[in-house]
Order: C-alpha cells, then sequence, then structure tokens
C-alpha cells in the first residue's frame, strides 16, 4: 500500500460523514493527492495534505453545519404550516365543542414552545452564516430544531384530541406531512453532530447575543435569569392585554396572566439546559 493509499485509508475511518457526501470528498481527496504527486511526489503530496483527522473533522463539521442549516429552514416553515393546518382543524370543529382544560394547556403551552424554538434556532442559523460553526453549536441547532418539530407536533395533536370536527384533508395533512420531513433532516444532522470530533456538548448561547452579530445593534447583554424575568413579565402582560380584549374581568386575565408566567418559568427551567439558555452545574448533573 503506497502512502497515499495509507493515507486515504485513515481520512476514511476518522469520516463521521456517511453515504454519497463521503464518497465524493473521497474521490475528490483521492484525485488531488494524485495531482499533488505528480508534481512534488507522494510524501510531499501526503504532508502538504495535512492529518486525516483534522481533515476528517473539518469535512464533517462543513457537512454538519449545512445539514443544520438546511433543516432549519424546513423546520421554520413546517412549524408556520402546522400552525396553518391547527387553525384549520379548529375551525372544522363541530359547532358547540368545547375543549377539556388539560387539552387547551397543552395546545397553548406547545405552540407557543414550537415559536420560541423555531425562533431561536432561525436566529442561531443566520448568525452561523456569518461566522465559522463549533460542533456544539451544530449540536445546539438541531436541538433546538427537534424541540420545535415535537412542540409543532404536540400543538396540533391537543388541538384535534380536544376540538373533534372534519375539515380539508389537503390542509389538515399540509403541516404534519412538512413536520415529518423536517424531523428526517433534523434527527440525520442530530446524529451527524454526535459522531463529529469535539462535539462533547452544547454551549449556552444566548438569542440577544445573536441578534447583536444579525443586526449591529446595541443590545444589552442580559444574564438567562435576567433574560426569564423579562420574557416572563412580557408573556404575563400580552396573556393580560389579550384576555382583557376579549372583554375578560380583570380578575380573571390577572389569573390568565400568572399562569402565562409560571408556564414560562417552568418551560425555562426544564428545557432550557436543552435550548442552550443556561447550563445546569456539573454537580448537579453528576
Amino acid at each position: 500500500m503506497t502512502a497515499a493509499e495509507r493515507h486515504l485509508a485513515e481520512l476514511s475511518k476518522a469520516l463521521a460523514v456517511r453515504g454519497k457526501a463521503r464518497r465524493r470528498f473521497l474521490r475528490e481527496c483521492r484525485d488531488h493527492l494524485a495531482d499533488a504527486a505528480a508534481e512534488v511526489g507522494e510524501e510531499e503530496a501526503v504532508r502538504r495534505f495535512g492529518p486525516p483527522a483534522e481533515v476528517a473533522a473539518a469535512f464533517d463539521l462543513e457537512v454538519a453545519a449545512g445539514r443544520g442549516l438546511r433543516s432549519t429552514a424546513v423546520t421554520a416553515a413546517a412549524v408556520l404550516a402546522t400552525g396553518g393546518s391547527t387553525l384549520a382543524l379548529i375551525h372544522a370543529a363541530t359547532p358547540g365543542a368545547t375543549a377539556p382544560a388539560g387539552w387547551a394547556v397543552v395546545f397553548f403551552v406547545a405552540a407557543q414552545l414550537a415559536a420560541v424554538a423555531a425562533a431561536l434556532a432561525v436566529v442561531q442559523a443566520l448568525a452561523l452564516r456569518r461566522a465559522p460553526a463549533a460542533p456544539g453549536d451544530v449540536r445546539l441547532l438541531a436541538r433546538r430544531n427537534a424541540c420545535a418539530v415535537a412542540a409543532a407536533a404536540a400543538t396540533m395533536f391537543a388541538a384535534g384530541a380536544a376540538l373533534p370536527g372534519h375539515g380539508s384533508a389537503a390542509l389538515l395533512l399540509a403541516g404534519p406531512l412538512l413536520l415529518l420531513a423536517a424531523a428526517a433532516g433534523v434527527l440525520r444532522t442530530g446524529r451527524l453532530s454526535r459522531r463529529i470530533a469535539g462535539a462533547t456538548g452544547v454551549p449556552v448561547r444566548a438569542p440577544l447575543d445573536d441578534l447583536r452579530r444579525l443586526t449591529g445593534l446595541a443590545l444589552p447583554s442580559l444574564s438567562a435569569w435576567q433574560l426569564l424575568t423579562l420574557t416572563a413579565w412580557l408573556a404575563a402582560a400580552a396573556a393580560f392585554v389579550r384576555d382583557r380584549a376579549e372583554h375578560a374581568s380583570v380578575g380573571g386575565a390577572l389569573i390568565t396572566a400568572g399562569l402565562e408566567a409560571v408556564a414560562v418559568v417552568a418551560c425555562f427551567v426544564v428545557l432550557g439546559p436543552t435550548l442552550g439558555l443556561w447550563r445546569r452545574a456539573a454537580g448537579r448533573r453528576a
């Protein structure tokens, strides 16, 4: 076995990418080494090519980042389409049907979680287009997309379970079908992101930092808990205003606002580490 063949064998072993992308990359590397060997000799061509582990890690990360950006676009479209399908389902509900309180809570919490997770993923993906991605960033992006897909599916399921009725199959299936496509892309990206070198965990990535990179605005730097406080207050205020606009009593609107704030805090505490908003202490994980 020649030096170039040994180099390519080590590169093939180090690669985490599978399928067509892997075969194309190895073919291009073989052609590159052959051309370089014809000019400077095989040993020098191998030396200039670089260590197989480093070359494989760089290519794996490039492919994973590309898949992450594409799956984010599909996930955002799927969340919007599922929202439309859910509205179509609600409008097609049997007249006079009343949603049980439990399903109503699942519906509202899941709908907001889907929107927030998708927004976090989109903002992060746009920021990653302007700067090199780290393995942890790709893994975090996959987690945010997965959370958005799961929450969107839960939203439509809760609406369907709570409000029986009949509607257009095309409208009702558009969102779920796109969710399936998004889920396939997210799973593929997540699987690769866990195999690439350096993907030992997910970083804490504040959405305001990504917005600052994208817009150039002097946005404030808030800690995770300051961001939670601000978000909970804004969500509670929006819930209060919405209920009052629907002619609810002040007391009823205050109860809704309080429940909204509790839901925001609970989701932040439970899903914050998964979404990269805060990190648990090492001792608590142990």
